[in-house]
């Protein structure tokens, strides 16, 4: 009898066990700096995220593309020789990029939209350099490979409103998603996705026929999310990228490549490590032509290209084990706020207008030229969007590290001749400049007179259990890192924020979108301000 039960125990701690971690490959290290093979990585302060490589490529040759935004270029990687020094393109000059991808085997930028690239010969008559490519519209591919990752215009303002005070229940079945995807293997594919809480389905067909081809059956152990078709391979096997966020067990969230064979069947899934000390890309997965899939994993000392090893699907798509923690940052002191009752459409509408303020740029506000530098930071103290304008108009309140300019304030602080925007994070906040970090913005849309920090805003609102009962209104809090005031769900799933940002938003107030997976796994959390009304 003791056998027995020895052996009931020992198959059921098989059962129950977590499936066997894949040894991921480090084929690239690249250290924080600004030589021929490090990258530029701007480390986190109070209230400000790490900054480091924006993206993450692969050319049809095998070619690694980095985008190094923070030193002003890309690096190119041999893929066959990931040790051998990396080739440098420096970007535009004044170049404001936040993804890069290869389409078509052609090399392209977003900065606010999609930018065609070409090498051209630099200076010296020898090395090559990136040059931006005028005319000509994105096609649908470009820009749904851009949108894959979050890169996408915003959707109207209106719509927000609207949605304010609808049903907040979650429909089982969300509307199909199509997907234009330039493969590989099978050239151009029009994907069609469907998603209920637990199952998905892409649908495949080649872009000259009206017939499906193929059905790739997702079917999951908790919430599906956002879920992409990133590629096809050379030899055929399609591979889908897929994050599950749990409603009632969040600790469960993890995002997913899976590899189908040929005929539709799952063979491999990839876990993507992305953790709370992860560094923030755009672009942090990539497929090889034959379907490696990498991963751009960036710390503060230095950034790495993973090769995932992957492990063998179950039945459902489900995490290999809960990824490790953010380090719970220590609590802030409990703000004396006066918290009045706002309605939603108060808090939208005042965000609103902090994205869409027209205003001039005088010469007091835009400062000398060429500006004062940061000090242990490549990047003047002027925010990116502003270099240039001077005398121009342009939209959007600057980004001001330590900074809460009430809305109404900020015309008047520029007709009085103050300076506007500051995104020197790693020196002491300044009083007489003009804008908002992204807790003085969140406090700002909030209606509280105070600048209440990431630290202290858990103080002053609930965590939400479940992150999709987000609504307009709501936040992603990363206490003593970054807030994001949540704006709505796109029809993909993904999460549209307003922000306020040295980086994401070229030093201003901007709308941005990202994988709620990638921010959970990151260490934010869903809260709801205690003075909203419902």
């Amino acid at each position: 009898m003791r056998s027995l039960q020895s052996h009931i125990l020992v198959a059921a701690a098989i059962a129950f066990a977590w499936p066997v971690l894949a040894k991921d490959t480090t084929i690239i290290e690249l250290p924080s700096g600004d030589g021929a093979r490090s990258v530029g990585i701007i480390s986190a302060n109070e209230e400000v995220e790490a900054s480091g490589p924006a993206a993450i490529t692969v050319g049809d040759d095998g070619t690694i593309y980095i985008l190094d935004q923070n030193n002003g270029r890309v690096l190119a990687v041999d893929g066959k020789r990931s040790q051998a020094q990396p080739e440098v393109l420096p970007l535009p000059e004044n170049a404001a990029p936040e993804d890069l991808a290869v389409v078509h085997n052609e090399l392209y930028l977003w900065s606010d939209g999609v930018v065609p690239l070409e090498r051209s010969t630099g200076a010296d008559g020898r090395s090559q350099t990136l040059r931006a490519v005028d005319g000509g519209e994105a096609d649908d591919y470009t820009r749904s490979v851009f949108a894959s990752m979050g890169s996408v215009p915003p959707g109207p303002l209106n719509s927000i409103i609207d949605e304010i005070g609808r049903s907040t229940s979650r429909p089982k079945t969300r509307p199909p998603v199509i997907q234009y995807v330039p493969s590989r293997g099978l050239g151009d594919i029009v994907a069609q996705v469907s998603a209920a809480d637990e199952k998905a389905e892409i649908l495949l067909r080649r872009a000259s026929s009206e017939e499906n081809f193929l059905s790739l059956q997702l079917p999951s152990e908790g919430r599906i999310g956002t879920v992409e078709l990133l590629d096809i391979d050379t030899t055929g096997r399609p591979l889908a990228l897929v994050e599950l966020v749990p409603a009632d067990r969040p600790e469960r969230t993890g995002m997913l490549v899976v590899r189908f064979t040929p005929n539709g069947v799952m063979e491999r899934v990839f876990d993507l490590p992305i953790e709370g000390d992860t560094v923030f890309a755009r672009r942090f997965v990539a497929i090889g032509p034959r379907g490696d899939v990498l991963f751009l994993r960036s710390r503060e000392s230095r950034a790495q290209v993973l090769k995932l090893d992957g492990r063998e699907p179950g039945r459902k798509l489900a995490v290999a084990r809960p990824p490790k923690a953010a380090i719970a940052p220590k609590p802030g002191k409990t703000p004396k706020v006066a918290i009045l009752p706002k309605s939603r459409g108060d808090v939208i509408e005042r965000a609103i207008g902090f994205e869409t303020l027209n205003w001039l740029v005088t010469p007091a506000a835009y400062g000398g030229e060429p500006g004062p530098g940061c000090a242990n930071m490549n990047r003047l103290r002027r925010p990116i969007y502003l270099i240039g304008k001077r005398g121009q108009t342009v939209k959007g309140v600057p980004y001001c590290w330590g900074c809460k300019t009430p809305l109404e304030d900020f015309a008047n602080g520029v007709m009085n001749g103050r300076t506007a925007g500051n995104v020197c994070t790693k020196s002491a906040p300044q009083s007489n400049i003009l804008g908002v970090d992204c807790s003085g913005f969140v406090s700002d849309a909030w209606g509280l007179k105070m600048h209440v920090s990431t630290r202290a805003i858990p103080s002053i609102t609930k965590r939400l259990a479940d992150p999709w009962s987000l609504q307009p209104g709501d936040a992603l809090n990363r206490p003593g890192s970054h807030v994001m005031l949540f704006m709505r769900f796109t029809d993909d799933r993904k999460v549209e924020v307003m922000e306020a940002s040295p980086n994401a938003c070229k030093g201003r107030v901007c709308r941005n979108t990202y994988s709620l997976g990638s921010l959970l796994l990151r260490g934010y959390q869903p809260v709801r301000f205690k003075g909203l009304d419902g």
